[in-house]
């Protein structure tokens, strides 16, 4: 087995902006938020940006419309700092800049333009949920302190959980998903380090590779004498048949401890979370916040980003004209130029984020036109590579872009990785999303004589009949994706 997967070939080293950029789209609106606000701590050369900032720059904006006789260029959000001594540095014109163009997330004419009883309780778009996880997770992991590198390690592990927050995919399986999308060399070690960080996340034992590892990771955190863990662990870890089938006397022999003490174990190991995806053992109404909102308006659907939320930001001029400053001390000017480099780029990271989010928002509401002008009808299959041809953009960009994030209709939300499934095919020649096919086989299940269900067999024959060749195998295999039980399982007695 290899240890170490590295892409052959040329080695192109990813930017720091770049990363940057590509850690940010990946983040759902409300991180965003938390991150803005975590940046504002940490960096002095960022503030926020208040409602007399934006007064002001209205201002400024109208009298240069008034003044302007010749159209002058903006500049572009990636442009850099002029090299050569840093007391020459044209600070103002980026500072400007960021003023009227970056406005921390929107410019003021886009807030004029929202619609204030659409966005006046921000509660209005928060969205009963029940799977929480990885949201929570995944801000946990971006306030963790650890490497870029890592950082983006960690998201493929927790994008890769199962609904119980279980890690099922193989460290080559996870290595190999890593090199597809980053051209940085990815070790075994490297994805263990961040596996065993996360398992120290809320819940503890989150991202484990089987019941063993998950309770092991609980009773380490335990707050119990060392003698007690000692045997806890042993328990777990060397006699778990015996424990699974609850042999007290042959444990007690094993371990040679007396039966009560034995018990004692029991009582510990059993209060332990075995499903650590589910931190109270049952279904939690969770809200969730969209991060777009898809209205339509006559036969035109208008895309928007739910960011209104979101802090506007700006370079400080008080740190700008320090760094300007002959007497500014030349190790400070470096610390202040090191910041608003970092702060430059941050701004430019949620530009793009911005700019690619509402292409790729676009670009699936283009394909699936038809859904979301008929109230959920209608839904195509398509595929992740389909809307990265339409933006010219890599396939690992829209897959960041569409994981976690949702889209608020008026006929409900959706998580975007809704709109992406694998195509069949009818008889009629037309290809339908196998969404719909298991919304077909749902509705069938959903009207049967309970005292009579549907065999698979019986369900293949009903969707063959309506125009849906699909085989018993895809019929059993969609009815188990749905958390269905066989039809013996759903029979009820009719008094």
């Amino acid at each position: 087995m290899l240890k170490n997967i590295q892409i052959l070939g040329i080695q192109q080293k990813l930017s720091p902006q770049l990363i940057q950029a590509q850690l940010l789209l990946a983040v759902p609106t409300l991180a965003l938020e938390q991150e803005i606000k975590l940046q504002l701590e940490s960096n002095p050369l960022l503030e926020e940006l208040t409602e007399n900032d934006q007064e002001e720059t209205e201002e400024k904006e109208v009298k240069e419309t008034e003044t302007e006789t010749t159209a002058e260029e903006t500049p572009e959000a990636d442009d850099t700092l002029p090299k050569g001594d840093e007391e020459t540095y044209d600070l103002d014109e980026w500072y400007d800049y960021s003023d009227n163009q970056i406005d921390g997330y929107k410019s003021p004419e886009q807030y004029e333009k929202q619609s204030q009883t659409d966005y006046d309780n921000k509660t209005d778009y928060l969205i009963n949920k029940s799977n929480r996880l990885k949201e929570t997770p995944l801000d946990q992991l971006h306030r963790s302190g650890l490497e870029e590198k890592y950082i983006l390690i960690g998201e493929e592990i927790i994008g890769s959980l199962d609904d119980d927050g279980y890690l099922r995919d193989s460290i080559d399986d996870i290595i190999s998903d890593i090199v597809k999308q980053y051209n940085f060399e990815v070790t075994h070690e490297d994805v263990e380090k961040v596996i065993k960080i996360i398992h120290r996340f809320d819940p503890i034992g989150l991202g484990s590779r089987n019941l063993q590892e998950c309770l092991s990771v609980q009773i380490e955190e335990l707050n119990i004498d060392n003698e007690t863990k000692e045997l806890c662990l042993k328990l777990v870890n060397e006699c778990f048949n015996e424990f699974k089938s609850k042999h007290y006397e042959k444990l007690s022999k094993q371990l040679k401890i007396p039966l009560e003490k034995v018990n004692e174990l029991f009582n510990i190991i059993h209060k332990l979370n075995p499903i650590p995806g589910n931190i109270d053992g049952a279904p939690e109404r969770e809200y969730i916040y969209p991060d777009f909102i898809v209205t339509k308006v006559g036969d035109e659907l208008v895309v928007e980003l739910t960011d209104e939320y979101i802090p506007s930001i700006k370079i400080s001029r008080r740190y700008v004209k320090m760094l300007k400053s002959k007497g500014t001390p030349r190790q400070t000017k470096e610390f202040l130029k090191n910041k608003l480099d970092a702060a430059k780029w941050f701004m430019n990271s949620i530009v793009s984020r911005r700019e690619t989010m509402m292409k790729v928002m676009k670009a699936i509401v283009e394909r699936q036109r038809k859904f979301f002008l008929t109230n959920g009808e209608n839904l195509k299959p398509i595929y992740e590579k389909d809307i990265a041809s339409d933006i010219n953009m890599d396939i690992s960009t829209v897959s960041r872009t569409v994981r976690n994030k949702y889209v608020q209709t008026d006929f409900g939300t959706y998580e975007l990785k809704y709109f992406f499934s694998n195509p069949i095919q009818m008889d009629s020649g037309e290809d339908v999303s196998s969404k719909i096919v298991k919304e077909k086989i749902r509705d069938f299940i959903e009207k049967e004589d309970k005292s009579k269900p549907l065999s698979d067999d019986k369900l293949t024959l009903l969707m063959n009949e309506i125009g849906y060749p699909i085989a018993r195998r895809t019929v059993a295999k969609y009815r188990e994706a749905m958390k269905i039980p066989k039809a013996t399982l759903r029979r009820k007695i009719v008094l």
